[in-house]
């Protein structure tokens, strides 16, 4: 093998496929960290299984810990998509000693494996990412749940990029105030919000997204580059954007929730945010209507009024990357072309989520999509074939297309796909096709 400096070989490493890299373990001790980084890097445990101890052990040996970058734990696996199995004979026998009063109480396997968790954390100092899967967590999760927390931070929490939390307001009260975190480093923020599994106080989980939830995010604020909420969730959360603060590095803004649940109260307190990173945003994902229904509603004209509001009022002069569903009615379609409009010297890619274009609708919106769009993503209820046709002429520098068609044209016209001479610039990475029964 050729000598070149490590750094020539790391550069060339990023044109060999995973897979490949993985089998050159054994060619010399380069290429056995570089495999054995790849086969560790990632570490998800968020069911107890008959693994899960022989994994945790392995991880517990600093060589193989220190190479976990991306770590993903429900540290609560007795009560979370646990795999029941039969109790042990060692669980058994230690039934009997502690019925006795010869040893401590027995542990089933599902604890076993939280405090094997626990004790491997140490070992793992290099974590990038960091999803703590907390969906479970209540009344009967125990005071481990602490240590778990109070040993993860204290193992990689100054070395942390990412934090995810999945879970509902309880649970995300407990990981924000038992022993808060130092995380000087984190620039993402993720969160997964759902209602409480078990009974609860609604006043109270909408409080703790006010009173605790915003104060916490708003602790990152000199640093946080992308910030994703998504609520499945039935709180209001009118007022916990209004507590939100400044973010002057927020460049990335993912919000996903059905709008006309969690916004009845005043869904301004969103707009007002948006106003406030307008000139700073360069992506950009509103999915506001998680089950969007075939028909106009109510709760689609409240959305479709916000959505032609927002984008009438705002100019995202630095926007590059826009995911939206438009509603289901012309209001919402309307300041869906506006903020087109407004971002057309730098809008480069564009996802229209949910909502099914008519031919007239798509027709609309080849006239306002930028001349600089790389990336096209719709659904079509029917593909007219003219389509290809403008898009030829009009985007020169579109790269990727991606459709989702309920109703095909005649075969016919697909003649277009065997004209080599009119589809030289654009280059479709997926055409799929949808029938009713697929809505």
């Amino acid at each position: 093998m050729p000598e070149l400096p490590p750094e020539i070989w790391i550069y060339i490493t990023r044109f060999i496929p995973d897979g490949t890299l993985r089998k050159l373990l054994a060619v010399n001790v380069f290429f056995y960290n570089i495999a054995m980084d790849l086969r560790y890097r990632t570490l998800e445990l968020q069911k107890f299984s008959s693994q899960t101890m022989r994994l945790l052990s392995r991880f517990a040996d600093p060589v193989v810990g220190r190479r976990v970058r991306f770590l993903t734990a429900s540290p609560d696996f007795r009560f979370y998509g646990t795999v029941r199995t039969e109790p042990s004979l060692r669980y058994r026998v230690y039934s009997i000693l502690h019925t006795f009063h010869l040893t401590g109480p027995a542990l089933r396997p599902e604890e076993e494996g939280t405090h094997a968790l626990i004790n491997a954390l140490p070992s793992m100092p290099n974590v990038l990412a960091f999803t703590i899967d907390s969906h479970s967590w209540g009344q009967h999760s125990g005071p481990e749940l602490n240590t778990f927390l109070t040993t993860a931070w204290n193992s990689f929490g100054s070395n942390l990029k990412k934090l995810s939390l999945r879970g509902h307001a309880a649970s995300f009260r407990t990981i924000m105030t038992n022993n808060p975190p130092y995380l000087p480093r984190v620039e993402e923020l993720f969160f997964e919000l759902t209602d409480n599994p078990m009974p609860s106080n609604r006043d109270e989980d909408a409080d703790t997204l006010v009173s605790i939830f915003a104060p916490f995010v708003n602790s990152f604020s000199s640093k946080l580059q992308a910030l994703t909420l998504w609520a499945w969730t039935s709180i209001e959360l009118s007022a916990f954007f209004h507590a939100l603060g400044q973010f002057p590095m927020l460049t990335c803004l993912n919000f996903q929730t059905s709008f006309p649940r969690t916004f009845t109260v005043d869904p301004t307190s969103l707009s007002h945010f948006l106003i406030r990173h307008r000139s700073q945003l360069e992506i950009l994902v509103l999915r506001l209507n998680i089950s969007p229904s075939l028909n106009a509603s109510v709760t689609e004209q409240y959305l479709s009024q916000w959505i032609l509001g927002t984008f009438r009022d705002n100019h995202f002069t630095c926007l590059q990357e826009l995911h939206l569903y438009p509603s289901a009615l012309p209001e919402g379609f309307q300041g869906l072309l506006l903020g087109l409009q407004y971002a057309a010297e730098t809008l480069t890619s564009l996802v229209v989520r949910d909502r099914y274009l008519t031919p007239e609708d798509m027709a609309l919106l080849l006239e306002y999509l930028p001349a600089n769009l790389q990336r096209l993503r719709v659904n079509l209820r029917v593909l007219d074939i003219h389509v290809f046709d403008v898009l030829a002429s009009r985007q020169p520098r579109l790269g990727s297309l991606l459709l989702y068609i309920s109703e095909i044209a005649p075969v016919s016209a697909f003649s277009i796909f065997f004209d080599p001479y009119r589809w030289l610039d654009i280059r479709i990475d997926l055409l799929q096709r949808y029938t009713a029964t697929d809505f």
